[in-house]
């Protein structure tokens, strides 16, 4: 077993849990932030920011967008309210394979790229109390931010459509 899994749960853990599935020949890939009875304000607030940056991204998403606009909405929200967004994972386009190109990048950027109708892609911004760097635990699994403070993470896919934008993994 990996030394992540030995742990149980306590008061005040924060639990990411990402699904993908896999239907008809096509991938869907999402995840959630949850915590674990009694919390902190401030770990409410990490969640609902995090949360707040992906629909906002979201929002702004449709035919013809730049895709780095994705990444300046998400930094811009961060900024403001004083996280900070981790850089070493991106969103992915998915389909018949899980993870393909583009990378959809969580940070401000201008990596060229459009939006085209059947365009189908995940934004799983993750911000943090501290620093944006991360590392590998010993397990060769989890990961954690290097001075260990708390992170947040949630993911939809979404599909761009001739007129905008739908979720379809909404949870």
């Amino acid at each position: 077993p990996r030394e992540s899994d030995e742990r149980p749960l306590q008061d005040g853990d924060i639990l990411k849990i990402d699904i993908v599935v896999f239907v008809d020949g096509f991938h869907g890939d999402c995840c959630g932030t949850f915590l674990v009875g009694e919390v902190d304000d401030e770990i409410k607030r990490l969640a609902e920011v995090t949360r707040t940056c992906l629909y906002e991204a979201i929002d702004i998403c449709g035919p013809g967008v730049q895709i780095y606009h994705i990444g300046r909405k998400i930094h811009e929200i961060a900024d403001k309210e004083k996280f900070g967004v981790v850089a070493e994972f991106c969103g992915h386009a998915v389909g018949r394979k899980l993870h393909r190109s583009p990378q959809i990048i969580h940070v401000r950027n201008s990596r060229p790229g459009l939006m085209v109708p059947g365009m189908t892609f995940t934004i799983e911004p993750i911000l943090t109390e501290g620093s944006t760097k991360t590392e590998l635990w010993p397990d060769g699994w989890a990961v954690a931010t290097v001075d260990k403070k708390r992170s947040s993470q949630i993911e939809e896919t979404i599909l761009i459509t001739e007129d905008g934008v739908e979720i379809l993994t909404r949870h």
